[in-house]
């Protein structure tokens, strides 16, 4: 026999040696692995780079292999500890700032509310440091042939990712079809394949509603509340919130409802955050809070001017609106004024309807000339946040970005140029599909229109393809005019543009949005709505009108896209232009009907009910409950009728009495044996003996049946 034939047979027996339900079982394990590695592999190609994730996955999975074969399980415990720990601490070193234990648990307690792990500072990092510890623990139990210990562990980790709103529906079904196939094939040798299919689908129900019963407890919910209440599918719900994510969504309605009033020297953009990191279909806001009174803060570090407001809420809101770039508040609300971490203010309780706050902000100032010479020398820590882009985000963008500004020869310029494009090249219309794939790159290619929402991504992908540091921002428009100094400010004027990093000027802000037809689309909802004249407006939601400043020497554009007479760029950008990024109302439902009505339970609510069910029943069988209490109701509720019925009674009710005192009587065990085993006493021998003579020999009498259940009341009686 050659060497190839040996090494031939030798691998068909040892393939042949491994129980097929062996392979099953690991199958579902590596389902399981690739559920929760899946979504931190999408973690890492949004922030980083993808290609050092599969090493680290690779090299964990082949060390838990090797020690599997020569490591107990405490020393395997004691590695995963150590991975644990030095995966930790190294993220924590990469950090840019000093963070203890306590402030590292509350900020992952806070993720499983729902925020996204993309929240955390070089989430990148964290993910390569993180995936080795519930690799190697799941595998190498899963090789130990402990598989519900394998099962525990890998959903564990996909349990964080369901809360923590990063695993998706299609990825948490296939960890949780995975973890029940695991258990159900790794416990088939011992159980047999009725016992297996029960724990599976125990284990399946369990992956199943754990999380969604966390997710429903007080502060534990998975999705964010809108500060305007229920109206979560509202552009205005979803961008103008506390939230520290923002979904990109198709149409949208707006709604004239006051928000509140803002007295103010000249109009300005009414910011209230800002999103630094771009997923391809939505925004991320990384980055802490810190109290105002513990915090310097400085304004922009170039020309600035002085600009005092005063805001009065027109409702509750979870909001602080103020012009960039605030460096001041009054006294009533300083103590408890946050500072973000992207500079803007915050308050840590809700801004109360008919309160008034006094903000002052140090407006950037810098002239054209400054911008243009203000070059490109960006601080690392800038230019590493603010112009990350996800991994999958198409080559296209950038190169049609670099046709688009390639007679640019600054920062400025380039994003002038690319405000000028979009404005001239696509339309405005609330009315629009939400498409497949990253935004940024289906607004470029493949769309005619859109609102705020999408120029303004398009334009931070586009500028930090080009290297060019921005972020996306978050308010409203100025708002309409009611008296001298005073704008009154509503949902429709919520808004989205950009902000774009000067070295030694600071933030700027850039408006690609088109203001006219979006002021038609205000004018238009003013006039259907009920925000009008009663709260001091004209019923006319128009911004207030502002001289703008325009630039001289026009970037060259595209001859073949750019017309004659494309609007100038602005340093102080044309105010409230595109909205379209509110609610269609705020209070109450729709009107219709009235009364009590029960809603129909949705696909996904009923295949939950049946899980459920399915759990409920696989536990009662696994556990015996089932059968021992129809056996206890059917004995109970028996009408007392002839002797050997009653014998019967009396004997299957004498084993639910002493299977509550000792144990269940096992497989194979004859009734005499397990008796023995227990001592059950004379009583219970002649309760056997009476219905043993009522089944297989000549009856019994009615004498005998009540001996039989006389000797039952006694040892019912007996404890």
């Amino acid at each position: 026999m050659t060497a190839r034939q040996t090494t031939a047979t030798w691998l068909g027996a040892s393939v042949s040696a491994v129980p097929l339900s062996r392979v099953f079982a690991l199958g579902g394990t590596v389902g399981l692995l690739a559920s929760f590695l899946l979504v931190l592999f999408d973690v890492v190609g949004t922030v980083g780079d993808p290609l050092l994730f599969y090493p680290v996955v690779l090299a964990t999975l082949l060390s838990a292999t090797l020690l599997s074969r020569v490591l107990r399980l405490k020393g395997a415990l004691a590695v995963t500890a150590l991975l644990f720990v030095a995966g930790t601490g190294w993220h924590v070193l990469t950090l840019e700032v000093s963070i203890d234990v306590l402030t590292l648990v509350s900020n992952n307690i806070e993720l499983l509310t729902g925020e996204s792990v993309l929240r955390i500072r070089q989430a990148d990092v964290w993910a390569l440091t993180v995936v080795p510890t519930p690799i190697f623990v799941t595998w190498y139990l899963a090789l130990r042939e402990q598989y519900l210990g394998a099962v525990v562990a890998g959903g564990g980790m996909l349990t964080y990712l369901v809360l923590t709103g990063d695993a998706g529906t299609t990825v948490t079904l296939l960890g949780v079809v995975s973890g029940a196939v695991s258990v159900a094939f790794g416990e088939i040798e011992a159980t047999g394949w009725s016992g297996a299919a029960d724990q599976a689908v125990v284990v399946l129900a369990a992956m199943v509603l754990v999380p969604l019963a966390v997710t429903v407890v007080p502060g534990g919910t998975a999705s964010p509340v809108s500060f305007l209440g229920d109206d979560t599918g509202t552009m205005e719900g979803a961008v103008i919130t506390g939230d520290a994510s923002l979904d990109i969504v198709g149409e949208v309605t707006q709604t004239p409802e006051p928000r509140f009033v803002v007295t103010s020297e000249e109009p300005r953009l009414w910011r209230t955050g800002s999103y630094d990191r771009y997923t391809g279909d939505g925004w991320i806001r990384t980055g802490e809070s810190s109290p105002l009174s513990s915090t310097d803060v400085d304004g922009p570090p170039g020309p600035s001017r002085e600009l005092t407001q005063t805001v009065q809420a027109r409702q509750d809101l979870d909001i602080f609106p103020a012009a960039w770039q605030p460096v001041a508040v009054g006294d009533s609300v300083a103590a408890e004024t946050l500072v973000n971490d992207d500079g803007g203010f915050g308050l840590d309780r809700t801004f109360e309807e008919g309160e008034t706050v006094e903000v002052r902000s140090a407006v950037p100032d810098a002239d054209r000339e400054t911008l243009l010479e203000a070059g490109q020398n960006y601080p690392e820590s800038i230019r590493t946040r603010y112009t990350q882009l996800p991994s999958s985000t198409p080559d296209r963008v950038g190169e049609r970005t670099a046709q688009i500004t390639q007679g640019a020869d600054s920062a400025y310029e380039t994003a002038v140029a690319i405000e000028q494009w979009l404005e001239a090249n696509r339309g405005y219309s609330l009315d629009v599909d939400r498409p497949e794939g990253d935004i940024a790159d289906a607004f470029l290619f493949e769309m005619n229109e859109g609102y705020c929402t999408y120029y303004a991504t398009t334009m931070v992908a586009m500028l930090r393809s080009q290297g060019v540091p921005a972020r996306m921002a978050v308010g409203y428009t100025p708002g309409e005019a009611v008296g001298e100094n005073e704008y009154l400010v509503r949902g429709l004027n919520s808004h989205t543009w950009v902000e774009v990093y000067f070295p030694d000027v600071g933030w700027v802000e850039f408006d690609p949005t088109p203001a006219d037809p979006r002021q038609e689309t205000e004018r238009a909802a003013v006039g259907g709505g009920t925000g009008g004249g009663g709260d001091g407006g004209s019923g006319d939601a128009s911004d207030t009108d502002i001289q703008q400043e325009t630039v001289e020497e026009p970037v060259e554009q595209e001859p073949a896209t750019t017309p004659d007479d494309i609007p100038s760029a602005v340093v102080e950008e044309q105010f409230g232009q595109g909205a379209g990024l509110s609610p269609s109302d705020t209070a109450g439902g729709d009107g219709a009907g009235g009364g009590f009505s029960v809603p129909s339970p949705s696909r996904e609510q009923m295949a939950v009910s049946l899980v459920a069910v399915a759990g409920l029943v696989a536990w009662t069988r696994q556990a015996g409950i089932g059968g021992t209490l129809l056996r206890r109701l059917s004995v109970r509720f028996r009408q007392q009728t002839d002797p050997e019925t009653d014998v019967e009674r009396a004997y299957e009710e004498l084993l639910l009495v002493l299977e509550s005192r000792h144990r269940p009587r096992r497989t194979g065990e004859t009734v005499r044996q397990y008796l023995d085993d227990v001592y059950a006493g004379e009583d219970a021998r002649r309760v056997l003996e009476l219905y043993e003579q009522a089944r297989y020999a000549d009856g019994v009498t009615r004498a005998d049946a009540d001996e039989a259940l006389e000797r039952l009341e006694d040892i019912r009686a007996a404890e």
